[in-house]
């Protein structure tokens, strides 16, 4: 290993200081949910009645997505006053000691003087302003900061963690707000840039490119499916009419669908009508329900088509797909492989194919993700088993390793200590504590948020705090 100061990089954390950071509350299951709908919840039903039931992913996506009434473009979600806080916000010891793993990984490779960062989700830009402060040597490295973010509101609240100054706008409108195309962070002058896509991103051809994403692949679309005698059925989203009566005038019969209970496991075979809106239907009455299609769809026969589909799973097996994940994974192994960098994904989730955890946040409450489209998160656990597959072809990846062990491996307990010996209360004292226990803790964050490494084809040996040996 170059040595490039490997010795104060890695003492840095100590010399740091404490900021304040909002404690983050744990997230208690909960299942009641308010029948509000808003106007949203209008503009999806007159879409299922136009054209038919959509897909799940169709859902996440109007619901999340939509100009103006989608969650991401309608307001401002992390935080305690937010729907879900995430692990940068909980402390600055998650940034600082995860920052470290790049700064490592820079000067294995000989501390590159062209350096750009690629962030996915960066939410509101703590986790990159924590790695440009902590460590300036390598942030003087930094060219370009490209951050893949889609709402108006948090590339406004990422310019400000970053200090940008100099802000250029697009002609674009994102929700309510002109969109943030480019800018320059007071750090170093870093240019940074913002996308709406991995697609539009390019890089220069002598970087090194490192990326992050961050709680990102669990807020992109699924597809649910169930495997039956005639092989896998797709879940759909379609309108529940079952208690708006007379409003409704019905059309002839369009598919046989199966609905799916969403308030318990019980199934029925319904013949699905179509039907359209009257002058005085009312949105506070739209509902929305889980159906089954009765033979496969063209997503099931595009998307299981590997063996595993058909060896590993028995009749009445339901599934989550995400394709989009597939996508996004197996252009940022080619760009790691490429620009001979790395990528952290960061997310909850497991190492295999799982089947029901489709579900909504609010208020740091989960609830049946049909409700208020608009008005709640959407989410749905990765398959890190998933993402693997598909960067394999052209990177090398490490992991899953639990994020207890990650954070462990790279100091966070000694960052821990520091920080206590900084504090002058009990009080303060105790939140640290607490803000530890909540990151690393098997019964909260740290087990189920998992840290996997992405490198290139040249790497063979496991990245520090990747070997699963040790997990």
């Amino acid at each position: 290993m170059p040595h490039c100061g490997s010795k104060v990089v890695i003492n840095q954390l100590s010399n740091l200081h404490r900021y304040n950071s909002t404690s983050w509350k744990s997230i208690p299951e909960h299942r009641k949910y308010s029948t509000r709908s808003p106007s949203l919840a209008l503009q999806i039903k007159q879409k299922i009645i136009a054209t038919g039931p959509i897909t799940v992913s169709e859902y996440t996506k109007l619901a999340l997505t939509t100009p103006v009434d989608g969650y991401y473009n309608k307001k401002f979600v992390f935080g305690s006053q937010g729907d879900f806080i995430t692990s940068p916000e909980i402390s600055q010891m998650f940034g600082e000691v995860t920052s470290l793993w790049y700064v490592l990984q820079w000067e294995e490779k000989g501390c590159p003087e062209n350096v750009e960062i690629i962030e996915l989700g960066p939410g509101k830009g703590t986790f990159m302003s924590d790695m440009l402060r902590r460590f300036p040597r390598f942030a003087k490295s930094i060219k370009c900061i490209h951050l893949v973010e889609t709402s108006a509101e948090l590339r406004r609240a990422q310019s400000e963690k970053l200090l940008c100054k100099s802000i250029e706008y697009n002609d674009e409108n994102l929700g309510k707000h002109k969109s943030l195309n480019s800018s320059v962070s007071k750090y170093n002058d870093t240019l940074v840039k913002w996308y709406n896509d991995i697609d539009s991103v390019e890089f220069l051809e002598s970087s090194c490119v490192f990326a992050m994403a961050h709680e990102f692949f669990d807020a992109l679309p699924i597809h649910k499916f169930e495997l039956g005698q005639n092989g896998w059925s797709e879940i759909l989203v379609d309108v529940d009419f079952s208690e708006l009566g007379s409003k409704i005038n019905t059309l002839p019969d369009k598919n046989d669908y199966t609905i799916l209970s969403t308030q318990n496991s019980q199934i029925s075979t319904h013949s699905n009508k179509s039907h359209k809106l009257s002058d005085n239907d009312s949105e506070k009455e739209i509902k929305f329900k889980f159906i089954k299609t009765k033979k496969p769809t063209i997503n099931s026969a595009a998307f299981l088509t590997k063996k595993r589909y058909s060896e590993l799973f028995n009749i009445g097996d339901s599934i989550e797909i995400s394709p989009e994940s597939a996508i996004i994974a197996q252009k940022l192994g080619k760009i790691v492989n490429e620009t001979n960098g790395a990528a952290l994904i960061v997310d909850y989730g497991q190492n295999y194919t799982q089947s029901s955890t489709f579900r909504g946040i609010s208020k740091h409450k989960f609830l049946d993700p049909l409700t208020n489209p608009g008005e709640i998160d959407i989410t749905a656990d990765v398959d890190f088993s998933y993402l693997i597959d598909n960067i394999k072809p052209f990177a090398n990846t490490f992991g899953p390793v639990e994020q207890g062990f990650f954070l462990h491996e790279m100091g966070i307990q000694d960052r821990l200590m520091q920080l206590l010996k900084l504090t002058s209360t009990v009080k303060d004292q105790e939140n640290l504590v607490s803000m530890y226990k909540r990151l690393t803790d098997p019964n909260s964050m740290g087990r189920i948020y998992k840290f996997l490494a992405v490198v290139p084809k040249t790497v063979d040996i496991a990245p520090v705090a990747m070997d699963p040996k040790k997990n």
